[in-house]
Order: C-alpha cells, then sequence, then structure tokens
C-alpha cells in the first residue's frame, strides 16, 4: 500500500513538473511562430556600410538636428537612442506581392567635442507577400541612394 501511494505521489509530481515545465514557443501555433519571425524580421538593425561624413558640431546638437531634419523631410522616426547614436526611419514598403522596404540608418559617432562622425546607410529589404507574409530578408545597403542621402543632409544641415 505504502510502495503505491509512494507511486502515485511520484506520478502526479512527474505530470506537474512536465506540465509547468512548456515553453511558450510550444504552446505556439505554427501560424503565430511564422507571424512572429516576420515581425522579428522588420525589426531595424544596424549594418555595416553606408557613407560617412564629419561634422563640426558637437554630438548632441548633431543628433538634434538630424532627428529634425529627417522629420522635416517627412520621414518617420522608428527609434532614436541619443546614447547609441542611432536613428531609424519606418520602413517604406513599395509593390504588391514582391515587396521592398526601405529604411534610412543613421549612426553618429563622437569624434571629439567639436566634431562629430554621421553614417548613412539607406537599407533594404525583400520579401514575397502572397497568401502567407513571408519575413524580410536580410537588409542591404543601397550605397547610390546612400549617398544621395548623405548629401542631402549635409547640404540641409544648419
Amino acid at each position: 500500500m505504502l510502495k503505491s501511494a509512494i507511486r502515485l505521489t511520484a506520478l502526479s509530481v512527474a505530470v506537474l513538473i512536465s506540465l509547468t515545465s512548456q515553453s511558450p514557443c510550444c504552446a505556439q501555433g505554427r501560424n503565430e511562430r511564422k507571424l512572429a519571425a516576420a515581425e522579428e524580421s522588420a525589426k531595424p538593425k544596424a549594418v555595416a556600410g553606408g557613407v560617412t561624413f564629419q561634422r563640426n558640431a558637437e554630438y548632441d546638437k548633431t543628433f538634434e538636428d538630424l532627428v529634425n531634419y529627417l522629420k522635416k523631410q517627412g520621414y518617420e522616426i522608428d527609434a532614436a537612442d541619443k546614447d547609441a547614436g542611432n536613428i531609424f526611419t519606418a520602413m517604406s514598403v513599395t509593390g504588391k506581392w514582391r515587396q521592398t522596404g526601405t529604411r534610412v540608418t543613421v549612426t553618429l559617432i563622437k569624434d571629439s567635442n567639436t566634431a562629430t562622425s554621421v553614417r548613412v546607410a539607406v537599407t533594404e529589404q525583400k520579401r514575397y507577400k502572397a497568401a502567407q507574409t513571408e519575413p524580410w530578408g536580410e537588409p542591404k545597403v543601397n550605397n547610390e541612394k546612400s549617398s544621395e542621402i548623405a548629401n542631402l543632409i549635409k547640404s540641409g544641415l544648419p
């Protein structure tokens, strides 16, 4: 009798542990996981490359000027972090079935108290959107558009 009570208790504990230790990813269905992957792929990512120029102004002033300039040009700011020195615009999407998402990424580097380096990268991501929306591909830098936007920023900043 005592052995069967111990076995029943051990079995109950094992069942409770297995039920409570399931990770949330296992509780999600396939569609929820695909949707989460698509949303994750649309988040801004830092990329290597782009066009760099130097501005003779202090870091904080340059950051504020860049955010204001991008807003005045019609860009929606997705994320701006002064401490990290990153500004990401929202992705603009073109196309119907085969979509291209374009985003402007600006990185600031404090060279000295009176000089700041600014790196501008225009990234493009592609995806296929039909019955199911595929995740965005990895961002690739468009050097031509990057230099065009960098020149506009250089000439437009006070």
